[in-house]
């Protein structure tokens, strides 16, 4: 069995944690402004637009990248148009994704939050972690214990 890891020793990749006992040991070492954390409810601030939301905490010269990163989760730009209620579970996902990558965070916890997509956005998440893991140096960490995980190909490591 593997010895506890702390995150920040981790190394770029995408990882799988599917026992409690090493979610709640990495959910302890939280340090929240190093580490995001991606859930299946979005919190918004309901007197800003999304744009807003989205840039929330960001730094102006990274706010730039807001389009970058948009099309990256192959979102368009009318999504600015969509109130909360109109936003899928899959688009919530991926808004999220964008506004850990403007304030550069290189830790994420990615929480099951798969119930409700198909298997085509599942394995959409899936393959995009890997690359976004592998193109931006992330350590992406997914809480799950979806045994059909295992199977795939794009998990670095599996604790």
């Amino acid at each position: 069995m593997k010895q506890m890891m702390n995150v920040k020793q981790l190394p770029a990749g995408f990882y799988l944690v599917t026992t409690k006992k090493y979610q709640n040991n990495l959910l302890a070492q939280q340090p929240k402004q190093f580490i995001g954390e991606i859930t299946g409810k979005w919190e918004q601030l309901p007197y800003l637009s999304l744009k807003e939301n989205l840039l929330l905490g960001v730094d102006k010269p990274k706010q730039t990248r807001l389009l970058s990163y948009i099309k990256l989760t192959e979102l368009n730009s009318i999504i600015f148009s969509k109130k909360e209620k109109e936003l899928t579970q899959f688009d919530k996902i991926r808004l999220q994704f964008v506004h850990l990558l403007l304030k550069s965070t290189s830790v994420i916890y990615l929480h099951d939050c798969f119930g409700s997509l198909t298997i085509n956005q599942v394995q959409w998440l899936l393959k995009f972690c890997f690359h976004l893991s592998q193109k931006h140096s992330l350590c992406i960490l997914l809480f799950s214990q979806n045994k059909q995980l295992l199977q795939s190909p794009y998990i670095d490591d599996i604790f």
